[in-house]
C-alpha cells in the first residue's frame, strides 16, 4: 500500500475542526524505546535531526510496509490509501517534543476502516519500532477504546512546522507546568490541529492554561460550547509493551494475528539497524550534525 500523506490536513481539519465524526486518530513514535537500544545520541540532538531521522523512515516505506506485510497475511482487510492517511507531525510528552507518525482513520461510509484493523495497524507499529507505548483517540465515542478522555484542539490556520508545536506546548508549560512536565501531559499535532488529551487536573485548571495559551499563542481554542470554552469527550487507548519485562514484543505480538510476525519481525530488524547506523554516525561527529546524519539505505 503507498500510504497517502497529502491528503492529511484536510480531512484532520474537516474532522477536528467541524461537524464531521466517525475518525479514528492515532500516533507512534519513531525512534526505538531505549529500554530496547540507547538513543541518547539522537534523542538529544535537535528536533530538526530527530525529524530528518523520522522522514527518512518515512521515505523508505516503513509505515507502508507494515501495512503492505498485514494486508498480504489478511491480518487486516479495511486499511487503504483512502481510508488512511499518515504524516510526520509533532508528538509531545512530559515536557519533550518529538517527531511521530500521525495518522487519521476514516471509520464511517462505504470505505470504513474498522475498529479491529486500526488497532492491529498501531500495534504492528508499535512492534516495528519498537515503542513503549503508542496512541489511540476516537474523536466522539468514548467506548471505542480503553477509557473516556477529555481534551482540546488548539487550531492552526496551517499545518506548522514541528518547532512551532514545540514552541506552543513550552508555552502551555510556562503558564501552568502541570499541564506540560507531568506524566499525563502531552499533546499531538495533527495537521493544523493540535490536540491535548486532559493531564490529571480539574477541568477548569486544564481548560484555563489552555485557553491562555491559545490566546497567547495566536490560535483558536475548540471547543467552545454556548460561548463558553469546554472539553471534547472521546475513548482513548496507550497499545504498548514493556520491553524490560517482555524484550521480544510480546504484549504487543499477542493481540496481532501470528500469520504476520516473521514479516514485522524482519521490518522491526530492518528499524534497529538503521537506528543503529546513525546512532554510531552522530556519536563520531563529538556533537556535530552533517547533512548525511541520519541518511541510510532502505534495506
Amino acid at each position: 500500500m503507498q500510504v497517502n500523506v497529502r491528503v492529511v490536513t484536510t480531512v484532520l481539519f474537516l474532522t477536528l475542526c467541524s461537524t464531521v465524526q466517525a475518525t479514528k486518530y492515532g500516533s507512534v513514535e519513531p525512534i526505538a524505546n531505549p529500554a530496547v537500544i540507547d538513543t541518547t545520541a539522537l534523542r538529544d540532538r535537535p528536533l530538526k535531526v530527530r525529524e530528518a531521522f523520522a522522514n527518512r523512515l518515512l521515505q523508505c516505506g516503513i509505515v507502508s510496509r507494515v501495512i503492505d506485510v498485514l494486508s498480504s497475511t489478511g491480518a487486516i482487510t479495511t486499511i487503504n490509501d483512502l481510508n488512511t492517511s499518515f504524516a510526520v507531525g509533532a508528538g509531545g510528552f512530559a515536557g519533550h517534543t518529538n517527531p511521530s507518525y500521525v495518522y487519521t482513520v476514516i471509520d464511517d461510509g462505504p470505505n470504513a476502516a474498522s475498529i479491529d484493523d486500526v488497532k492491529v495497524l498501531t500495534d504492528s507499529l508499535g512492534y516495528v519500532l519498537s515503542q513503549g507505548s503508542a496512541f489511540l483517540l476516537d474523536s466522539d465515542d468514548p467506548t471505542s477504546f480503553d477509557f473516556p478522555a477529555n481534551y482540546v484542539v488548539l487550531n492552526f490556520k496551517k499545518t506548522p512546522p514541528l518547532p512551532r508545536s514545540a514552541a506552543l506546548f513550552e508555552l502551555v508549560g510556562r503558564i501552568d507546568p502541570e499541564l506540560f512536565e507531568t506524566d499525563t501531559s502531552g499533546y499531538t499535532q495533527f495537521g493544523p490541529a493540535y490536540l491535548s488529551l486532559q493531564s490529571a487536573v480539574p477541568d477548569a485548571q486544564f481548560i484555563a492554561g489552555y485557553v491562555e495559551a491559545a490566546r497567547r499563542f495566536g490560535v483558536e481554542y475548540t471547543p467552545i460550547v454556548n460561548g463558553v470554552p469546554s472539553l471534547f469527550v472521546g475513548g482513548a487507548a496507550f497499545p504498548g509493551n514493556d520491553w524490560t519485562l517482555n524484550p521480544n514484543g510480546e504484549e504487543y505480538l499477542a493481540r496481532i494475528p501470528a500469520v504476520s510476525h516473521p514479516a514485522l519481525t524482519r521490518l522491526r530488524a530492518f528499524h534497529l539497524r538503521a537506528t543503529q547506523e546513525v546512532l554510531s554516525r552522530l556519536e563520531h561527529q563529538n556533537g556535530q550534525t552533517t547533512g548525511n546524519a541520519t541518511s541510510f539505505a532502505c534495506q
